[in-house]
């Protein structure tokens, strides 16, 4: 998994499809494309490039690993009237395209929702899924609390002022584009991570990747901020798909809190904590046993 990025290959995965209300949808496949399909739900903001970190895993178990672009990043089209749970509508769409009857599904990081979503709303397309270093609710205090002063002030204010996600998101990007703030966020992380993002390659390859979901500009990722930090339209308790949550403890960016908080309201979840792992290492180094947990039979 070290080779993140296999990048030439990567940048050019492009695929997409049409959806009924003419969006396009991007797509990358890796892995085995005869294996156990498993849709990757990538980060926030994240693009499909990130189901390439899963790409030798994949194909050495035989797994057809797809990393979809959500709306509005990546190269898919912007969703105006978007939500948590319209995503759900999207990936059964897509794999009724691809001739996909029941599949399973890994979210990282931003992408816990939006696993959470499916699973609450079409578990009878699902062999299984799991959430990997996931944010949880916001509006569970639990969650809310666990985070570091300066995330609760954000959320807090994008909740009640919703424009200023826009901001922050070019701000985002900009710091992407900056070698020298890159360089200052990585000081920021534990060296577990920091080795996994110094495994892609140089700054230049970094940013690249890192600028992915912002193909369509930042209104994307800006609508997706504004929903993560509002209520999510569903009861996690009312989930009735097997979810399996993993969880680092040198996590610096996802609290435990948010592990412990889905493994308590989604029914019957299995909870799996490395100690030694961090945001990113932990999908990486373990990233075999992730995709097992979710094609167990």
């Amino acid at each position: 998994m070290r080779d993140l990025m296999m990048n030439d290959k990567i940048m050019n995965d492009s695929l997409s499809m049409t959806l009924p209300d003419g969006r396009q949808l991007g797509y990358a496949e890796y892995g085995d494309l005869t294996g156990k399909p498993i849709f990757y739900f990538h980060g926030f903001p994240g693009s499909r490039l990130e189901a390439g970190h899963l790409q030798k895993i994949a194909l050495s178990h035989h797994y057809r690993l797809i990393g979809i672009d959500r709306p509005g990043m990546g190269i898919s089209s912007v969703e105006s009237k978007r939500s948590i749970l319209s995503w759900a509508e999207d990936v059964e769409t897509f794999a009724d395209f691809l001739g996909i009857n029941k599949f399973s599904i890994v979210g990282h990081s931003g992408g816990a929702p939006f696993v959470a979503a499916c699973a609450y709303k079409i578990p009878y397309r699902l062999h299984g899924a799991a959430i990997v270093s996931g944010i949880a609710p916001f509006e569970i205090s639990e969650a809310t609390a666990s985070l570091a002063r300066g995330n609760r002030f954000i959320n807090g204010a994008i909740r009640t002022m919703p424009w200023i996600a826009k901001g922050l998101m070019k701000l985002s990007l900009t710091m992407f584009k900056k070698p020298w703030m890159l360089k200052q966020a990585l000081k920021q992380m534990p060296d577990v991570d920091r080795l996994i993002v110094r495994s892609l390659g140089s700054n230049e390859t970094i940013s690249a990747v890192l600028s992915e979901p912002f193909k369509h500009g930042v209104v994307g990722a800006a609508q997706e901020f504004q929903l993560i930090v509002r209520p999510w339209e569903f009861d996690l308790a009312n989930i009735k798909c097997p979810v399996t949550i993993w969880q680092g403890g040198l996590d610096k960016q996802v609290p435990l809190a948010h592990a412990k908080l889905y493994t308590k309201l989604i029914p019957n979840a299995k909870f799996i904590f490395l100690k030694q792992e961090g945001h990113l290492s932990l999908l990486v180094n373990h990233g075999d046993e992730i995709l097992h947990s979710v094609c167990e039979d």
